[in-house]
């Protein structure tokens, strides 16, 4: 479970992201202040996830094997 979290944790927070206005709008009758609580909220998990991408390698390292034969090439 965790592994998967941490694979999907960049699609999690988008889609966080995009319906945190959306639900702060359909509590604005709960609490007047919600729609700006929810693109606060919104907007975190945008910038949260642009940095978590920025600082994560392009390519997970895994160790490359050569062959004898590629290397006698």
């Amino acid at each position: 479970m965790h592994q998967w979290v941490k694979r999907h944790l960049i699609l999690i927070l988008c889609i966080i992201g995009i319906f945190s206005p959306i639900v702060g709008m359909m509590l604005i009758d709960t609490y007047y202040y919600s729609t700006i609580i929810g693109w606060i909220i919104g907007f975190c998990c945008f910038v949260t996830s642009y940095i978590i991408l920025s600082k994560r390698p392009d390519e997970e390292e895994v160790p490359v094997q050569t062959t004898e034969e590629t290397i006698n090439m």
